[in-house]
């Protein structure tokens, strides 16, 4: 193990991955940024994922209702406290049934092993609205 393994460096690389990855709708490239017992609570306060294969399920049901990709598009910079990063993003649903966006807080806890041990998106109803 590194000491950059957790370093803000590798936090804010790994979350700017994960942008890109939901852009792309490659859930198993998501997947590989989580420890094998992560978590994804998305939203906040639902059931949560549990599991790498948890997580890859998600994510892809995901994309497959969505029509795919996602512009996700964090607003301002990744913050990093610790070993925990967090941003804002905006979130555009373009080829979902009924296009949306969603504004989200994303919140992702990182391992030792600079694995994703945890993520939270904390937005509700009122976060989300139609596409013009």
């Amino acid at each position: 193990m590194s000491d950059l393994s957790r370093s803000p460096e590798h936090i804010r690389a790994v979350m700017e991955r994960y942008a890109v990855l939901m852009q792309a709708a490659d859930a198993d490239a998501i997947a590989m940024l989580f420890a094998e017992d992560a978590t994804v609570e998305d939203p906040v306060g639902t059931p949560p994922h549990v599991g790498r294969d948890a997580v890859r399920a998600f994510f892809k049901t995901g994309f497959d209702n969505m029509g795919g990709g996602m512009n996700f598009v964090w607003d301002g910079s990744i913050r990093v406290a610790d070993k925990w990063g967090a941003a804002a993003a905006t979130v555009k649903l373009e080829n979902a049934p009924e296009p949306f966006v969603v504004e989200t807080l994303d919140v992702m806890e990182f391992r030792p092993d600079g694995l994703i041990a945890s993520m939270k998106a904390y937005y509700g109803p009122t976060d989300m609205r139609p596409l013009p």
